[in-house]
């Protein structure tokens, strides 16, 4: 993962993944978790609006990274290499900064029931998820996923996402949360306009991820965490 230029932040960075497609994003530097924010198929990374800034105002590393054909992003938009966007970015991101917390929505969400400490990503936040193009069928029941700690959050007045939830949630492997509030709103939206579910969100990182975090660091020195602030060829 590279830096287009020097800055405070948020600055725009890129992610060459092993097929040559390079996915674009910003990164809001913290000395704090790295958070991998991914959007849905068919939206971009400005679609998380304040809600990345607000997270990474309480001391995580916020990078908005953008699917392949879309925004910024290399190639043609194309459901099918969710997956591969996804690991690929995680490696990049884990490699510069240690384990991930990965939060995404919608149908990219069901894609990272695919994904856990082995792909880097040992905590996520799923944000209403939903089957469709990039993500899993719609079935319910049964043993599903790979073993991560996982929080969902949806409206409990949306009802499609409220019941494919409700259907998939016991069978999800690791240890999930579901917090449901009382709207029909999804995605970022879902959070914006109920900064209750940012603390939970913000409250569930802390308490999963920074073990992840300090023990990378524990291994890796502490001169790695900034990649920002040092010139790679000196």
């Amino acid at each position: 993962m590279s830096p287009v230029r020097s800055a405070s932040g948020p600055f725009p960075i890129e992610v060459a993944l092993a097929d040559g497609t390079v996915l674009r994003g910003l990164e809001h530097p913290a000395d704090g978790p790295p958070l991998l924010f991914v959007h849905d198929f068919g939206d971009d990374l400005d679609a998380w609006g304040s809600l990345a800034p607000t997270v990474n105002a309480s001391g995580f590393r916020v990078i908005r990274l953008e699917l392949r054909g879309h925004g910024l992003s290399d190639g043609d938009a194309d459901p099918a290499a969710t997956m591969d966007d996804l690991t690929g970015a995680l490696a990049e991101v884990t490699g510069a900064f240690g384990p991930v917390g990965l939060v995404t929505y919608g149908a990219t969400s069901c894609t990272a029931f695919d994904l856990g400490t082995d792909q880097g990503a040992p905590v996520h936040a799923l944000i209403g998820p939903m089957p469709g193009s990039g993500g899993d069928d719609a079935g319910g029941g049964g043993t599903r996923g790979v073993p991560a700690m996982r929080v969902l959050f949806t409206g409990s007045h949306d009802e499609t996402t409220h019941n494919y939830v409700r259907a998939v949630h016991s069978g999800l492997r690791g240890q999930n949360m579901w917090i449901s509030t009382g709207t029909v709103l999804r995605g970022p939206a879902l959070m914006r306009e109920h900064p209750h579910l940012i603390e939970q969100l913000v409250m569930y990182m802390r308490r999963h991820l920074t073990a992840h975090h300090l023990a990378w660091i524990a291994e890796h020195g502490a001169d790695r965490q900034d990649s920002g602030q040092q010139d790679p060829d000196t």
